[in-house]
């Protein structure tokens, strides 16, 4: 089941949740519901965007829920700059509701070992820029969520 489908499945039990909800739960539940309605506009979008109409495939809607995560993120962060408390924790409430609806991200140990592994293998020691791209490419390949970021500021540290 990808996860448009879970989305789908999900937004009537957000519904009745808000509907039967008072006060800071009734808060949590009004973002979770808006997650989920944001979430399957945006690959609503995705699916009509060019000529046809087109299925997306599970790794194209695992894509798009982590950019609609990344962008509650970012929001809060200038939420949090601007001294918006409520805002960024709003946007914080969607970003948590919808990485609920995520595989479970890869630890940092793991990648920590894969990182070392693809090294080690492909002899990329001390190789820096050139060898970044291609750990990342490999670690994409062996895992289907993680970090990237973290991913690539392990893989620079560890070519150097």
């Amino acid at each position: 089941m990808g996860i448009k489908t879970e989305l789908e499945t999900a937004q009537p039990t957000a519904m009745k949740e808000r509907a039967a909800a008072t006060g800071e739960a009734r808060e949590v539940a009004d973002r979770r519901l808006l997650a989920i309605r944001g979430a399957l506009g945006a690959l609503g979008e995705a699916e009509t965007a060019g000529k046809e109409r087109r299925e997306l495939d599970d790794a194209e809607q695992l894509a798009i829920v982590k950019k609609e995560v990344a962008k509650r993120e970012q929001s809060a962060a200038i939420y949090d700059e601007a001294n918006e408390p409520e805002r960024a924790r709003d946007e914080r409430l969607e970003a948590d509701a919808l990485r609920a609806f995520l595989p479970a991200e890869t630890s940092e140990a793991d990648i920590r070992a894969a990182v070392e592994q693809i090294i080690a293998e492909q002899g990329l020691a001390g190789q820096g820029g050139r060898a970044i791209g291609v750990v990342m490419a490999e670690l994409k390949t062996r895992f289907e969520n993680f970090d990237s970021r973290a991913a690539s500021a392990l893989v620079k540290e560890l070519v150097a």
